[in-house]
């Protein structure tokens, strides 16, 4: 089988699975399984998302090792920046607003999913991609650029994402209203972990395919629980 046909076997469970899951949440059944399998597919997710990317280093990078140090390392600091930025956002309410995590995501650390660091990381890989895709060719070597991007895709995920979130008890907000420093905060650290990584020369081929539909399987999947 070739590299090709695994991608597209890939990409084809992912839309299985997820579609799915948002299917079944509209009929009201496996829910309880859909919950226990949340964090694990969170970490997976972006764990082959990273691979992906390291396969893209090595195919078109000369470079390839030095690079793919430098993006275990940015990955590492993306995992604990995430984490970290979900835990003074919870504990202070001042950067996101007044939120709190539910039980679904477990395990978790002072109440914080440890996954969570891990959504941070495939979310930014897949906006990555996708903003080397629709940004202009001579605009798809401009970190500022593509970073602001990047940002903005994030921004519009999260905006789908919030209200399935509440339904899936993955969080909860004050009163149940997204503030509007959420989307901010989104956008600003957004902005800020990626240009990081641009800047180490990191995200700006057009890597694998599978980035930009692991963004709009899970976008399908929270349209279909808003559904419900």
């Amino acid at each position: 089988m070739t590299r090709a046909s695994r991608q597209h076997i890939m990409i084809a469970l992912l839309y299985v699975f997820l579609l799915a899951g948002g299917l079944w949440h509209v009929l009201g059944v496996l829910q309880k399984e859909m919950r226990l399998m949340a964090a694990p597919m969170i970490v997976l997710l972006c764990l082959l998302l990273c691979v992906e990317y390291l396969r893209q280093l090595r195919a078109h990078v000369t470079s390839s090792n030095r690079a793919g140090q430098r993006f275990v390392l940015w990955s590492v600091f993306i995992l604990i920046s995430g984490f970290g930025i979900e835990l003074a956002g919870v504990k202070t309410g001042i950067i996101f607003g007044s939120y709190f995590y539910g039980e679904t995501l477990q395990p978790a650390l002072w109440k914080i999913p440890l996954a969570i660091g891990f959504a941070w990381l495939s979310m930014i890989i897949s906006a990555a991609v996708i903003s080397q895709r629709l940004l202009p060719a001579r605009f798809s070597r401009r970190p500022f650029l593509i970073a602001v991007g990047i940002a903005l895709l994030m921004v519009v995920f999260d905006v789908f994402m919030e209200p399935a979130a509440m339904k899936l008890g993955y969080w909860a907000w004050h009163n149940g209203v997204v503030p509007w420093r959420n989307y901010l905060a989104w956008f600003v650290f957004g902005f800020i972990l990626s240009y990081i990584g641009l800047r180490l020369g990191l995200l700006m081929e057009k890597s694998s395919p599978l980035a930009v539909h692991a963004y709009v399987a899970q976008l399908g999947y929270f349209l279909l629980v808003n559904l419900a």
